[in-house]
């Protein structure tokens, strides 16, 4: 018979056939071994065979990845045993000299995976075992045998640090501390001694390959370096290793950045090494500025390091447009990592991030250093001068774009990828700059808005375009310097007419800068003259959501442009082809809608007109369709009642929408809900097209998914809008549904549930709904849930008080139903277990309501002349007391504190605006003996009906008033005299 490692191999031998069968057969035995003991050390085992075929090596190390995410903890179902753990972890750092690269990096995270874990408690000489294994290849001469394994063991060392580093609890943090300066001296020593070997390699003559090494090498130390530094210390300014490569890295990248310059521009293994040298230094010194602001300005040479990126902003960035076309990504991702590097040392907030351990002196120092040695005033000046007259600009290629491609050219500037793309991050710095030096910079601004203002044509139209963006761009900081009223009336107004081609770069920017500036500082009397501009300007690159969204914005003054808004935009839609260009265009149609209220009423039709044909045209593009339904929901909301005529377009919609058997289910589930939940909100009548949709909301509520909150407002809007109708239909199905549910689901969707119960109480007689409530077996259910009170802690005063409403509107149904419980569940003194639980859990409710609710249901039962229940009187008038001296009742029995919100309401009570359902939800209240009962009336009413089922008022003190603490009895009469 075949040993287990024969077998094992042949397993993964089949699982990388090409036949299906086979892996299949595969799969399925290594499944079954993946939990038997020795299977992962016997796995690896294989995988460092090198006599192994290498896809099976690939494919054993694959699986015991896998095996290792799922069974390496401790607290893992069949977790791999301790001496198994063992003997993997002796193995690991013994496979550095693995040629093939894709294996060594899988064993390589093996080792950070387990490191993340383990160490330093299970694996406590991992980071002493790499050392000792990196020291035995350090020597002026490699052989490629210890080349190999230092690279090796480089690599595994830096995702093992990389893993630490992901441990971000103090404990973690410190033990990092701990152990990064002597893991930085001996990586530092590494990577000083690769690139010193690399400059020698370049002054003495070029030897590619051993170029290539000597960069590979230093290039995973250089990766090590970086974490380290970033996260392994609280003060780079204190220490001395890392002020050190801090300063010779710099020293390094300009070395590194001026041989790339002068190397022509190709691939190469050599290019690709030199540029990824250039880049990762360049993330060192991001990543330092903002996990450790304050320190990264006191290390000595940080501003060299600044006014060097500065320079190359400067020298290459003049020429950087005429270079992205010919030359590599690096050198524009360097202009980034300049600009990243001034916006961090520009947005001074970060300085006052004040790191546990660092002295408060430090921050005013930092202060300090950066106005002197950087910030000067002159240099604020310069720098804003220079992103306005060249980062800002649009380029050759943007106006290309613009010309081939409009849509995909303004859809891709409002992608959020600022810190990749040189222009958009030179806004956010400009934004930064011009917040922290307003008093410097806005008559600067100014003066270059006064300057380029007479432009009308040729290329200074560029720069024109670029100062009125910095306006825009700057509108808060401008805020009290710069009257745009005035410039608006004056100037832009007239250039907005201006139908000249080339001043479409001119006339697009003008709308986008009114856009700016509508929500800081544009007076309402101009208003007008913005709507008229905007709408002239109209075409798929404008977007009038910013003059629509805004704080001051009044229907009022926007009514004599809305037909002609509604008709640019419907037609608008039409041409554009781009969905984003479509969503773009529907949002907007969208905040007018809602914005102008019951004044798109003329318009309705137009609007829906649109949405059946570009539904059809969105057929897979399901991240479309929820604006065309977001549209319709503020549609029929704005015009309420009148939205009826919407339904037979609408209804269709939410079918096909709602049907967990379609795709678009995923979706468009969640607006299809509030869409039809704004339609039951507004309509005054349960057409049979509406009432048919109801079978989809209870086959939702199977599901109980995170749906299930809405699911259940729109069926709550139902029992509101049709009560009798509904039930009639279906009482059992939707009964049935909640009894399999409650218990199961978290705190609040029981709460949900329980509070659609009530409802249905309160909208429905008992008599016609009593026998549903005990055939569905909901009643069992809760009367189970009512016995397990400590499984349920937060639930169960929700559950007690479907019990209490039932009581209220017919305790006889209510004593009826115990009856037959007693004889279900074989207890005599059930009546007694549920008062008893019942009483105990009265302090457990908050809500006043609630509270008056259970204590009109004390009194109700006491009416009943139980014998059972009038043994508990003193208990029973206790609450009493309590709720009476919580409460002060108009004379109709309501009360502010009722109206209070209720944490177990589903439903927002009081809208803005007065829907239908908020008319039927008002008279629902208000039937609601909760609200339209005296209470000290009804203790009263109540206790003569039991004085009088008792043989009068002196029977019934001696039966039963005689025996109460006499301070309690006196309590009562006081609040009911």
């Amino acid at each position: 018979m075949s040993s287990a490692r024969d077998q094992l191999l042949l397993a993964l031998a089949q699982a990388t056939s090409q036949e299906a069968a086979q892996i299949k057969a595969a799969e399925t035995m290594l499944k079954q071994w993946e939990t038997v003991p020795d299977f992962y050390i016997t796995l690896l085992d294989i995988v460092y065979d090198k006599t192994v075929v290498q896809n099976v090596r690939f494919m054993g190390i694959i699986y015991f990845k896998n095996g290792l995410d799922r069974y390496w903890r401790k607290t893992a179902k069949n977790a791999i045993r301790s001496e198994e753990k063992m003997q993997i972890k002796s193995r690991l750092l013994s496979f550095m000299d693995e040629e093939i690269n894709q294996l060594a990096a899988q064993n390589a995270l093996l080792v950070s995976k387990i490191a993340r874990s383990d160490y330093p408690n299970e694996w406590p000489d991992l980071l002493q075992n790499l050392l000792s294994i990196i020291h035995s290849t350090l020597g002026s001469q490699l052989d490629a045998h210890s080349a190999l394994i230092q690279k090796r063991s480089l690599l595994t060392l830096h995702l093992v640090v990389k893993a630490l580093c992901s441990r971000t609890f103090g404990p973690d943090r410190r033990m990092l501390e701990q152990i990064a300066p002597e893991l930085l001296h001996n990586v530092g020593i590494i990577y000083v001694e690769h690139v010193n070997q690399l400059l020698g390699l370049i002054s003495s003559g070029l030897d590619n390959l051993k170029m290539i090494n000597e960069l590979e090498t230093s290039l995973l130390a250089l990766k090590c370096i970086r974490r380290l530094i970033v996260h392994g210390f609280q003060d780079i300014s204190e220490a001395h290793q890392a002020k050190i490569l801090f300063e010779l890295v710099f020293d390094h990248l300009q070395q590194f950045y001026n041989w790339r310059k002068s190397m022509e521009d190709g691939s190469s293994p050599i290019i690709s090494l030199i540029e990824a040298h250039i880049s990762l230094i360049g993330k060192l010194y991001i990543d330092l500025q903002k996990t450790h602001p304050i320190p990264f300005v006191l290390v000595p040479r940080s501003m060299d390091l600044l006014k060097y990126f500065w320079q190359i902003l400067i020298n290459d960035g003049s020429s950087y447009e005429a270079d992205l076309s010919t030359k590599s990504p690096t050198f524009e991702k360097i202009l980034v990592q300049g600009l990243l590097l001034l916006k961090g040392i520009i947005k001074k907030s970060a300085y006052n991030q004040n790191p546990r351990g660092l002295d408060k002196s430090k921050v005013t120092d930092a202060y300090s250093r950066v106005d002197t040695e950087f910030l000067t005033p002159d240099f604020v000046k310069i720098c804003a001068e220079t992103l306005i007259s060249r980062f800002l600009v649009l380029m050759k290629s943007d106006l290309k774009m613009w010309e081939e491609d409009p849509e995909g050219w303004v859809n891709h500037l409002e992608d959020d990828h600022w810190e990749y793309q040189i222009r958009p991050c030179s806004e956010k710095l400009f934004m930064d700059l011009l917040s922290q030096y307003r008093q410097i910079l806005s008559p600067l601004l100014i003066q270059m808005l006064r300057s380029v203002s007479s432009i009308t044509e040729g290329k200074d139209l560029l720069l024109k375009d670029a100062v009125y963006s910095a306006v825009g761009l700057g509108a808060h900081a401008l805020y009290d310097e710069f009257e745009f009223d005035d410039f608006l009336i004056h100037h832009l107004i007239m250039e907005a007419g201006n139908r000249n081609l080339s001043f479409k770069i001119i006339r697009r920017r003008i709308g986008w800068l009114i856009g700016q500036w509508i929500s800081v500082k544009i007076s309402k009397g101009v208003r007008s003259k913005v709507y008229e501009v905007m709408l002239h300007l109209m075409d798929p690159s404008e977007d009038l959501s910013a003059i629509i969204d805004e704080w001051d914005f009044e229907a009022i003054s926007f009514a004599p442009y809305l037909e002609s808004s509604i008709t640019i935009l419907t037609r608008m839609v039409g041409e554009v082809e781009q969905f984003d260009s479509r969503t773009k265009i529907l949002n907007c149609l969208s905040l007018i809608v809602e914005r102008m209220k019951d004044q798109i009423a003329p318009f309705a039709q137009q609007i829906t007109t649109l949405l059946p044909p570009l539904w059809q045209a969105s057929q897979g593009e399901h991240w479309f369709k929820p604006s065309i339904l977001v549209i319709l929901t503020k549609l029929v909301t704005a015009l309420k009642e009148q939205s009826s005529n919407l339904q037979e377009f609408i209804i269709p919609l939410l079918q096909f929408n709602l049907n967990p058997n379609t795709e678009e289910h995923v979706y468009l589930s969640d607006d299809a809900l509030d869409l039809w939940q704004a339609i039951l909100q507004n309509t005054v009548e349960c057409t049979p097209l509406l009432f048919s949709l109801v079978p989809t909301a209870i086959s939702l509520l199977e599901f109980g998914s995170e749906l299930l909150k809405k699911v259940l407002q729109v069926l709550e809007s139902y029992i509101i809008l049709v009560p009798e109708m509904l039930m009639q239909a279906y009482a059992h199905s939707i009964l049935d549904v909640f009894t399999r549910l409650l218990g199961d689901l978290k705190v609040e969707a029981c709460t949900a549930i329980v509070h659609v119960i009530d409802i249905i109480l309160q909208a429905c007689s008992i008599q016609f709904i009593g026998d549903f409530l005990i055939t569905t077996g909901l009643l069992w259910k809760l009367l189970n849930i009512l016995f397990e009170a400590e499984k349920h802690p937060f639930n169960i005063v929700s559950y007690i008080s479907v019990f209490a409403r039932i009581v209220v509107i017919d305790p006889t149904y209510f004593l009826r139903f115990i009856d037959v419980a007693v004889q279900k569940f074989n207890l005599p003194s059930l009546l007694e277990k549920v008062l008893d639980i019942w009483l105990e859990r009265f302090d457990n409710i908050g809500h006043p309501k609630q509270r008056k609710l259970n204590a009109m249901a004390f009194t109700t039962l006491i009416s009943t002349n139980n014998p059972v229940i009038l043994v508990r009187l003193p208990q029973f008038i206790n609450i009493l007391c309590d709720v009476l001296s919580e409460i002060k009742e108009i004379g109709g029995g309501d009360a502010l504190v009722y109206w209070q919100e209720d944490p177990r309401d589903n439903t927002e009570f009081e809208n803005d605006e007065e829907t239908a359902e908020t008319k039927r939800r008002r008279l629902l209240l208000q039937r609601d003996p909760v609200h339209n009962t005296n209470m000290i009336q009804y203790i009263r009413q109540k206790l003569a009906e039991c004085e009088s089922l008792n043989g009068g008022p002196d029977v019934f003190r001696q039966l039963y008033i005689n025996g109460i603490d006499p301070s309690l009895l006196d309590q009562l009469y006081g609040f009911l005299s």
